[in-house]
């Protein structure tokens, strides 16, 4: 499949469901580098609900999936990051929490599982911009 020109291994790429893909992606550095770069294109996970919910750690825990930015194509020019900065300093939310108590998840569930999010609701340096914002493109 490597010898075909990249149109066509997109065409068979589209083929494949979100599972299928992540195997293929796997089997080496080449495949992982097509399918990062065009995954927009590409199928993506289904989700029955996105929702933001409040849980209280000393009454529930739950297991968070864990935050880290992947190597991407994002470059931070210095528009953006003027902007960004701003919004640290400012102290803007991702998003509005009615209830101060307890700490924020992005609740993801599929028809099997339900996945925790714990991204920063007033994120504090750039680094963790990069993350929210590596977060919300894979999830929009």
């Amino acid at each position: 499949m490597i010898s075909l020109p990249i149109e066509v291994q997109l065409c068979i790429l589209k083929y494949l469901n979100f599972n299928q893909l992540i195997s293929v992606k796997q089997t080496n550095f080449y495949f992982s580098n097509l399918i990062n770069k065009y995954e927009g294109e590409l199928a993506r996970k289904k989700f029955r609900e996105i929702s933001i919910i409040n849980i209280n750690p000393l009454f529930c825990s739950v297991k968070t999936i864990e935050l880290q930015s992947e190597v991407s194509e994002f470059t931070l020019n210095d528009q953006l990051k003027e902007r960004w900065q701003e919004a640290i300093e400012n102290s803007i939310p991702l998003f509005i929490n009615y209830v101060e108590s307890g700490v924020e998840y992005v609740c993801i569930k599929d028809y099997k599982k339900t996945y925790f999010l714990n991204l920063p609701n007033v994120p504090k340096n750039l680094e963790e911009m990069i993350i929210v914002r590596c977060w919300m493109q894979k999830l929009f």
